[in-house]
């Protein structure tokens, strides 16, 4: 059971369209929140349900509490690549977890 919310924002170039040289580079700026609430059914659960897949050793299940990370990031590198800079926000006391990274990706938008 959860419900989750992924919204981007889309800046266009309005920053890097201001330096002359990145301008003609044609890049777009774009930021994005992810959240997740939700909480694992004791059905789902492999440790209260037998026949079940146990889940990894780094997977860690929701109980009742809310996920967010947040991205900044740069698109239309060569028309296709995206790179970008994300954080987290909760879940920073797990054991084994990335509070922040670089995501390659790709993304046709024209």
């Amino acid at each position: 059971e959860y419900i989750d919310l992924h919204t981007s924002y889309y800046l266009k170039g309005w920053i890097l369209n201001r330096i002359p040289f990145i301008k003609k580079l044609q890049l777009r700026e774009v930021m994005t929140f992810s959240g997740y609430y939700g909480n694992l059914t004791k059905k789902n659960n492999p440790a209260e349900t037998d026949g079940l897949f146990i889940f990894p050793e780094a997977a860690h299940p929701m109980h009742g509490d809310i996920y967010m990370e947040g991205s900044v990031g740069i698109e239309n590198i060569f028309k296709v690549f995206r790179v970008a800079y994300y954080r987290r926000f909760t879940h920073l006391d797990l054991p084994g977890i990335k509070k922040q990274g670089i995501k390659i990706g790709f993304r046709f938008a024209f």
